[in-house]
């Protein structure tokens, strides 16, 4: 057994990530229909994005996302794509 020092660190749960996208999904399926809420949708699909980035998965292979902006691009008329989300540091 070996023990490591960090002066800095950061954990990042997988279970609490994955939580914070469904809540973040839950939030679009409820906003969905509102003409008005447009960047509070927009500003949600990034933290899709990011929570994804958090847990390594590359925003490209997110077939539940692509499935959500097929929806949004058809009653906001908007043309994002997963592209727009990509995230990368």
């Amino acid at each position: 057994m070996s023990i490591s020092k960090f002066d800095k660190c950061i954990v990042i749960e997988e279970k609490i990530i994955k939580g914070r996208i469904e809540q973040f999904y839950k939030i679009i399926n409820e906003t969905i229909g509102e003409p008005d809420l447009d960047k509070m949708i927009f500003a949600t699909l990034h933290n899709i994005a990011f929570c994804d980035y958090l847990l390594g998965k590359e925003v490209k292979d997110n077939k539940r996302l692509n499935s959500l902006l097929d929806v949004v691009n058809k009653r906001h008329k908007t043309d994002y794509q997963l592209s727009d989300f990509h995230i990368r540091f």
